[in-house]
């Protein structure tokens, strides 16, 4: 009796953990198989435009499921159209020595390969006060004045055993600089490391959208409307605009997204003659309008509009040799919260990228959604997952009896 009851229990849990493996993917409207994944390791998928636009706007509804219907945590990875880095750049030490005049001498070398205007210097603590001159050379052995007399003085800090010191001087592109800390016999200031720290702007990398069509109408109000269709609700992040007219012009616009009631405000600017004429903006829609104020100048000619994406990407640690899937289109879903977001900065800085094959219709949602009679629906579902849990209680309570039961024969 308990064999067969433990085969009816294992029944129940099967038949239940398929429901609800079903039911965790039946929510979304598409699904992508991703690329063969050859070795277990980090992986970036590039979101091509297709999928974002059928996404949520704030993308919270993007999943990877793998090919047991596990979900797999990601890291949503967005571009920005420009950022700043900064890299500290050391100047090694090539020389640290008290030379003939009784001073000490120290060479740094000019490692940026550009101009500088400053210096950076990790001192050892100190109570004490220094002066010092910088000197430039392009050989090491020829030297010429930079700055002299500058001084340091009761440089120390209670949070570390050392202090930065910022120094400024005439711009200069030498090979060499060299300190040279004043006065016979003085103990030298103690330099952990010098260098300085360099300022880069990196843009972010764009995917152009499909082709958009665009529609004019030059009215009598002495503007031009343009409408700007796309086949699809894509997120557009830059727009350039490709405009025909006189040698010279420069003519205000705005552009509005025309898909909602209050139609947004989205850009404002000017198209100027022999200029690029693009323009960074942040919407999502299948169709803008573009407002030229032509004054009493003959109206501009607005010949085709390219829109682009900034790339985005999620970053995920996928299993070689299995399949995984990319989930979205449910406007239900909330923003997932994985562990993994705490480790963002510890993840592999250069993955291989994985590419979306092709976009399908979900079937599980398809299915779930059929209409009565033809299939289960969702509170059918429910009722189905709720009937299993009543099954495993009475099985469980049923099985626990029988053991006691033979408990007290037993004894």
């Amino acid at each position: 009796m308990k064999k067969k009851t433990l085969h009816k229990i294992g029944i129940c849990l099967v038949a239940f953990f398929l429901t609800t493996k079903a039911q965790s993917q039946s929510n979304y409207k598409y699904k992508a198989p991703l690329e063969s994944v050859v070795a277990t390791k980090f992986y970036k998928i590039l979101l091509p435009p297709q999928v974002v636009a059928k996404c949520k706007d704030g993308l919270e509804d993007i999943r990877v499921f793998d090919e047991d219907g596990k979900q797999v945590p990601y890291i949503l990875q967005e571009d920005l159209p420009a950022f700043k880095t900064e890299n500290f750049t050391e100047f090694p030490v090539i020389k640290f020595t008290r030379e003939k005049d009784k001073q000490t001498h120290i060479i740094l070398k000019n490692t940026s390969g550009h101009a500088i205007d400053n210096l950076l210097l990790f001192i050892k603590n100190m109570v004490a006060s220094r002066a010092f001159s910088i000197t430039g050379s392009d050989d090491s052995i020829h030297w010429f004045i930079i700055k002299e007399n500058i001084y340091l003085e009761n440089t120390f800090s209670n949070d570390r055993d050392n202090t930065i010191n910022a120094l400024s001087f005439p711009k200069s592109n030498y090979t060499y600089f060299q300190i040279i800390i004043l006065g016979e016999n003085v103990i030298p200031f103690n330099i952990i490391k010098a260098g300085i720290y360099k300022e880069d702007i990196l843009y972010g990398k764009y995917t152009e959208l499909p082709g958009s069509v665009v529609i004019q109408k030059d009215s009598l109000d002495k503007k031009s409307y343009a409408q700007l269709r796309f086949n699809d609700f894509y997120r557009i992040n830059k727009l350039h605009i490709h405009v025909q007219g006189p040698k010279y012009f420069k003519r205000s616009f705005s552009i509005r997204q025309i898909n909602t009631s209050n139609n947004n405000f989205v850009k404002d600017g000017y198209l100027v003659s022999d200029s690029a004429n693009s323009f960074i903006i942040n919407s999502k829609t299948n169709q803008l309008q573009l407002v030229i104020n032509n004054e009493d100048n003959a109206p501009l000619t607005i010949k085709a509009a390219d829109a682009y994406q900034l790339n985005i990407s999620v970053l995920t640690y996928l299993q070689a040799n299995k399949e995984y899937y990319l989930y979205f289109g449910d406007s239900t879903a909330q923003s997932p919260k994985y562990d993994l977001g705490f480790f963002k900065d510890s993840v592999e800085k250069n993955p291989v990228e994985l590419s979306v094959k092709t976009i399908e219709t979900n079937n599980a949602l398809h299915e779930k959604n059929k209409t009565p009679g033809s299939g289960i629906g969702k509170r059918t579902l429910w009722i189905i997952i709720t009937g299993i849990l009543l099954i495993l209680s009475f099985f469980t309570f049923k099985m626990m009896r029988e053991v006691d039961k033979k408990k007290g024969k037993e004894q």
